[in-house]
């Protein structure tokens, strides 16, 4: 199993996880992106996080402009 696969597989677990322990569902959702992130890392794409303010979104205009060039994780 290559790296990117290895690292898809956990961050399906830890989704698998969040659903299973809604008391810890945000710290299980953490742990799913920053495999994601690994997963795109080992793919050689370029990865981008942005996280919003206290349910905030990102502003639209920042996405649209990097989406062009990169993959991008909003963490809300």
């Amino acid at each position: 199993m290559d790296r990117r696969t290895a690292c898809l597989h956990q961050a399906n677990a830890f989704r698998e996880k969040a659903l299973a322990d809604p008391e810890h569902h945000d710290q299980w959702i953490d742990e799913a992106i920053k495999w994601l992130e690994r997963a795109m890392e080992a793919s050689c794409h370029a990865v981008i996080t942005m996280e919003g303010d206290c349910g905030s979104e990102a502003p639209a205009s920042t996405i649209e402009a990097v989406a062009p060039l990169r993959r991008v994780i909003v963490r809300q």
